[in-house]
């Protein structure tokens, strides 16, 4: 695959995070866990942002770009990656509901380096909305021995099988479905 990659740009990359982070902003938001409204609300809105920007960018960016064909040589599924992530905020959110002022605003600071690690790190693929809309994570070999990592929506992929990707940055790449009976027009 020699195309040139697509990486997200800074504010979908944050819209994703945001995503990612949707449970636990809801569930702060609810417990008002720090104890300030405008708080409450900015977790809200990150919460709903980052829900609607990463659908939107699934719907509509994804599908406008070219994807690059790719034989499947060996595949393995990763399932466990949405819930490594979604267990390195669980924590943090059960000490907010018993801890002081002071142990919040760290447990904050915690998050916020999570967050940056996540920006740096393109761990697109450990999102745990996009788990729950239907997409799994496959370590895919290649003829060149080189591996991937594809967020796709089908259920299995097969050795042998051609699939669409398209980069998403470094060596993780989303499936692009090839337009199907519905998507063409008569």
């Amino acid at each position: 695959m020699r195309s040139p990659a697509f990486r997200p740009s800074l504010p979908v990359r944050v819209i994703m995070l945001s995503a990612a982070y949707s449970p636990l902003l809801l569930l702060l938001a609810l417990l008002d866990s720090f104890r300030l409204d405008w708080l409450r609300w900015v977790f809200v809105a990150l919460a709903v942002a980052g829900v609607l920007g990463t659908v939107l960018f699934l719907t509509v960016a994804i599908p406008r770009r070219n994807g690059s064909p790719e034989q499947v040589y060996s595949v393995k599924p990763r399932e466990g990656e949405a819930l490594k992530f979604f267990a390195s905020y669980v924590v943090p959110f059960f000490v907010t509901a018993t801890a002081s002022g002071s142990v919040r605003w760290g447990l904050l600071i915690y998050l916020s380096m999570i967050a940056v690690l996540y920006l740096q790190g393109d761990l697109y693929f450990s999102n745990p909305l996009l788990a729950a809309l239907g997409y799994r994570v496959f370590e895919l070999g290649r003829a060149d021995r080189g591996s991937l990592l594809v967020i796709s929506r089908s259920w299995y992929l097969a050795p042998g099988e051609n699939i669409l990707l398209v980069p998403l940055g470094g060596y993780i790449y989303i499936q692009q479905r090839p337009p199907g009976p519905e998507d063409t027009t008569p």
